[in-house]
């Protein structure tokens, strides 16, 4: 790529629309058991079933990762994110009148799935795309950025179901969700236009130049393979073992091996023997379900283990959410100054949320330590939501990243339908 395009100009206004794509579309998911919890007390939806719909949802998402790539290849990321937003906002608001387990499971979990599933790869390879040296700067500013979200909006949803419940709530989300299109509209495909006209002339040139000589030499060529042809094939009949349903089958086996082979470039499944990078996947993959339960479970733990009200709930998942935004914003700047690489900071992350659950397990039912709890598993969010966007794109080439992201959404939602339920069975 031209080093006059990437990493200035444009690519900072990609930045821009990735943001605003993620603070339209993720509230819904960030402040799920915040919209849900009176609707499921009315239906009388289990813990089981809550877990369920939550966890299918990511796992719908995830599972189109295996188009992602190829879709990606045919299509701008412009296209494909806005049709990923217009699917999110219909879902959400399909939602909005969803009023059994059913309904729900077919609004939230697959219409508002499908939507995630082909709009997250889009801005993901959007971003990638446009940056090369700046990449931990770009994504730094992103993810902080979207930060801004679950600060303000706990407390917004919680005025509005105050105001309009849960349905009323779903159609305002629906109608902000919609600015990601706008968002959508700010990822400009990347092209090469120098690049482009160059060769453009060049091609032109040369077809000029050598198609009267192609003419001409196809037509001798064409002969002499028609009679190379005919003698070949006038020996074989004469041959004793000569058999046309073995050229048959055989014909048959290499349409079948093409197929597969095509199958396998397309996808790139050739990553999967690289055990290193199954090792990151599956690594990132069980963190991710770990992180999913506790965020969908927080509202339910905080009402039981603390007895807190949901304003208060609102108020510590907003005092989390500006630890959070301080995690984005200054960790990356104290790792370029230490040299640490993003998987050792993401491991760091790790071992900070698993060190304040401890906490929150042990010492949960005091609203000092609570608060405590929340600023120091938001500073780890944060650094984690910084550094693990960053580790698929620094070992794979730019070429290999779709399909790569691609794999990891897949193993994402496998380990997620089949890991996560398993919260359910334990009462919130």
């Amino acid at each position: 790529m031209a080093s006059d395009i990437t990493d200035q100009g444009w690519a900072w206004v990609i930045v821009v629309g990735v943001t605003i794509i993620n603070l339209a579309v993720l509230p819904v998911q960030q402040c799920f058991g915040l919209i849900f919890a009176e609707r499921f007390a009315s239906l009388g939806i289990t813990a089981t079933q809550t877990s369920l719909i939550l966890h299918l949802n990511g796992t719908i998402t995830c599972s189109l990762g295996l188009i992602s790539g190829p879709m990606m290849k045919r299509f701008a990321f412009r296209q494909v994110a806005y049709f990923g937003s217009l699917t999110v906002v219909l879902g959400i608001c399909a939602a909005a009148f969803a009023v059994s387990l059913p309904t729900l499971i077919i609004t939230y979990c697959v219409i508002i799935g499908i939507g995630q599933g082909i709009l997250f790869p889009a801005t993901t390879l959007a971003l990638n795309t446009y940056f090369r040296k700046k990449r931990n700067v770009a994504m730094g500013f992103s993810v902080t950025l979207t930060g801004l979200g679950p600060i303000l909006m706990p407390l917004l949803i919680d005025v509005l179901l105050e105001n309009f419940a849960t349905t009323g709530t779903l159609l305002i989300l629906a109608g902000i969700a919609s600015h990601s299109l706008m968002g959508a509209s700010l990822l400009k495909p990347f092209r090469k236009q120098t690049e482009q006209s160059v060769l453009i002339d060049k091609i032109t040139n040369i077809s000029k130049e050598e198609n009267s000589c192609i003419d001409k030499t196809n037509v001798e060529n064409n002969a002499i393979q028609c009679r190379l042809l005919n003698k070949r094939n006038a020996e074989e009949e004469k041959q004793p073992n000569y058999c046309p349903e073995n050229s048959e089958t055989e014909v048959k086996r290499n349409k079948q091996t093409s197929f597969l082979k095509k199958i396998v470039t397309n996808m790139d499944l050739d990553l999967l023997r690289d055990n290193r990078y199954i090792a990151i996947v599956l690594g990132m993959s069980v963190s991710l379900v770990a992180e999913t339960n506790f965020n969908a479970t927080i509202p339910f733990v905080l009402a039981e283990l603390a007895n807190l009200d949901r304003t208060s709930i609102a108020t510590i998942m907003s005092i989390q959410a500006a630890a959070d935004i301080t995690g984005r914003l200054c960790v990356p700047l104290l790792a370029q100054k230490t040299g640490w690489t993003c998987r050792n900071l993401y491991v760091l992350s790790l071992l900070g949320s698993t060190f304040g659950r401890t906490i929150l397990s042990t010492w949960g039912d005091t609203y000092v330590i609570v608060i405590g709890v929340a600023l120091i598993i938001g500073l780890a969010k944060g650094t984690k939501a910084v550094f693990q966007a960053l580790i698929i794109p620094d070992y794979v080439p730019l070429e290999r990243l779709p399909a790569a992201s691609g794999i990891q959404m897949v193993c994402n939602g496998i380990l997620s339908i089949s890991m996560g339920p398993i919260i359910g069975k334990e009462k919130f």
